[in-house]
């Protein structure tokens, strides 16, 4: 019986299933210029590492994409003023800059990740932090102040009316008198661009650290305290124009250095990120990616440079850091995108955080540690 039932499965098997297959190889043979491109367009966009969302990612995504090459490097770089005090009420300009395939709205709209227990956790202690540490009295009261808090964030998380752009709702509400602006710029939509398509001309870190300059000084940015805050690539074009300005030597921008009095970092590569070393065939690697590979000369001679003004006391200001310690799922498979070390600026405070690359830089709420450092650096500081 058994055998029976097995032979006349066997036999449906082959009537329907085999027919269907041959069906799809002629399928396959018939089409297979249109499937291999349709696989390289996915490869293509599957490494592009873009976090441009919606519709409006969409559009500008497309929109570069039309974009022929010319001579000159494309112009890519915005400014937007989101919220400005009045004139002769400036205490202080607070200016962000997002990373690579990031925007205004994306990068810095408001988190909405819920770890209870998700802190900062310091990486450069104090002498007496290292050698004598807490006493555990004051552990157990910092704990219970920590579950305190804890509740009290997760309580005012669920009343408070969501952000898109936490920079410009919330600052103007806990740093009063402050200029809130935002620096923004496209990136290449392939950072791996496959061979068969067109190279872009883009513009590298100091070309477009200069263009961000000219914008600046249209604002009168530098005759105020200056607080920077960088996330990933921002970072170090914030480090670029502080060090071109100084080097150039021009009297019209020594007010960006002179006047910054904070920085605050979140997750900077300042010596490269590993996962821009990645070379895959039929693939080059855009001017963005090569100028973060890992331990890129020149990013190690702008940091260098960047120490030697806070050394040389050129450069006085508070400086903070924040890098993630949690994978970024990317598409297919989770990455480190900035490295612990990376991100260690070497100077200032160094927190890690178990966040992704992404959420690193979108605080819950007002009263969450990642956006209540940058208050507390900008009210200390200005």
């Amino acid at each position: 019986m058994k055998v029976r039932l097995v032979a006349t499965y066997m036999v449906l098997l082959v009537r329907l299933v085999l027919p269907a297959l041959i069906a799809a190889y002629r399928a396959v043979l018939r089409n297979q210029p249109k499937l291999v491109a349709a696989v390289f367009a996915f490869i293509a966009n599957s490494i592009s590492l873009s976090s441009l969302s919606g519709k409006a990612g969409k559009a500008e995504s497309e929109q570069l994409l039309l974009q022929s090459s010319s001579g000159e490097p494309e112009r890519c770089v915005t400014c937007d003023v989101l919220h400005d005090p009045g004139t002769g009420a400036v205490r202080a300009d607070v200016i962000f800059i997002h990373g690579l395939h990031g925007s205004l709205y994306n990068t810095w709209r408001q988190g909405q990740w819920k770890e209870a227990r998700v802190k900062a956790v310091p990486l450069r202690h104090s002498i007496l932090d290292r050698f004598f540490g807490y006493s555990s009295q004051v552990q157990e009261e910092e704990q219970e102040q920590e579950d305190e808090d804890v509740n009290q964030q997760d309580q005012d998380q669920d009343q408070q009316e969501y952000s898109r752009c936490w920079p410009r709702d919330w600052l103007p509400l806990d740093c009063p008198g402050v200029r809130v602006i935002a620096l923004n710029y496209t990136t290449d939509p392939f950072l791996w661009r496959p061979l068969w398509m067109k190279k872009r001309n883009r513009t590298c870190l100091l070309q477009r650290s200069r263009e961000m300059m000219e914008h600046l000084q249209k604002l009168g940015v530098g005759d105020h305290p200056i607080v920077w805050v960088g996330h990933s690539k921002g970072g170090l074009f914030v480090k670029q124009m502080l060090v071109d300005a100084f080097e150039r030597d021009n009297e019209p921008l020594t007010g960006l250095y002179r006047n910054t009095k904070g920085i605050m970092f979140y997750s900077v590569p300042h010596s490269g990120s590993a996962c821009a070393d990645i070379n895959l065939p039929l693939l080059r690697q855009s001017v963005e990616l090569t100028e973060v590979q890992k331990d890129c000369p020149g990013l190690l001679e702008l940091h260098t440079k960047f120490l030697s003004m806070v050394e040389s006391k050129e450069l006085q200001a508070e400086i903070f850091s924040f890098t993630e310690t949690v994978q970024t799922f990317m598409r297919i498979l989770y990455i480190q995108i900035v490295a612990v070390e990376s991100a260690d600026a070497g100077i200032g405070q160094f927190y890690g955080v178990p966040l992704d690359h992404r959420n690193i830089c979108k605080p819950t709420n007002r009263q969450c540690f990642l956006y209540k450092e940058l208050t507390n650096l900008i009210n200390q500081t200005v």
